[in-house]
């Protein structure tokens, strides 16, 4: 098959503009990730309250939460062992049928609750409430996320991050 150097050309030139095209894209991606503030909430059930009163509705703009509630799985544990019976064998069929009822919500929670232990053990987090901005910075005993973001933001702008 005999191809003009004009056709190979075109071919050429129509995949460099593929390419091209493609490698664009991609890092318009990438600077827009750079612009959304990224925040994790680690709470009790006690703090919660006060932490939900102050989230954002839904994702704002420009800024992405995960909150995870880490004592749920010792609540659940209360819950399963509240009321059993003294005797041993009589204690484990109620709690086997207590976890037979747990539904996809409960099961959901613990889920969040189990990566948020895992994600406060990787940043060292050790007392809740917690927020952590973008990986990079922990703040602790807030519970207003405006007034922790803005402490966030000033560190940043002092530390030229």
């Amino acid at each position: 098959m005999n191809h003009t150097i004009a056709e190979l050309f075109r071919a050429q030139f129509i995949a460099i503009i593929l390419l091209l095209a493609t490698s664009l894209g991609c890092y318009a991606d990438e600077s827009g990730k750079d612009k959304v503030l990224f925040i994790e909430l680690f709470t009790s059930s006690q703090s919660l309250t006060n932490i939900n009163s102050n989230l954002p509705p839904g994702n704002a703009t420009g800024v992405k939460y995960t909150h995870y509630e880490i004592d749920q799985i010792s609540q659940l544990q209360n819950e399963l062992s509240r009321g059993l019976p003294k005797d041993a064998e009589q204690a484990k069929q109620l709690v086997l049928q207590r976890f037979q009822l747990i539904d996809a919500a409960v099961s959901q929670r613990l889920e969040n609750t189990a990566k948020g232990l895992v994600k406060a053990m990787h940043y060292g987090i050790d007392r809740t409430p917690a927020m952590v901005f973008d990986g990079q910075a922990v703040i602790y005993g807030v519970t207003d996320i405006d007034a922790a973001t803005k402490r966030y933001t000033q560190w940043r702008e002092r530390s030229g991050r």
